[in-house]
């Protein structure tokens, strides 16, 4: 079972080149938790005259680690 990171997609007007893609220093256990964690920070957002839009998101943090097979070659 992994962690989850809240995310929030800040937007400055309604084209995609003026968003931005915010994440915090904290890691929560849930996906319910990350959500609300995430809704709450993007209520807030939208009360800022600056910010057009904000769309809450999370992403879980896996356990494992891939090996690094490409290792010294060039992708």
């Amino acid at each position: 079972m992994g962690l989850w990171l809240p995310i929030i997609v800040l937007c400055a007007s309604p084209y995609i080149d003026s968003c931005k893609v915010i994440t915090g220093n904290d890691l929560v256990v849930t996906k319910e938790q990350c959500f609300k964690v995430s809704a709450e920070k993007a209520n807030k957002a939208v009360t800022f005259p600056q910010v057009f839009r904000a769309l809450p998101l999370c992403q879980i943090i896996p356990d494992s680690v891939l090996p690094e097979e490409a290792k010294g070659e060039d992708i």
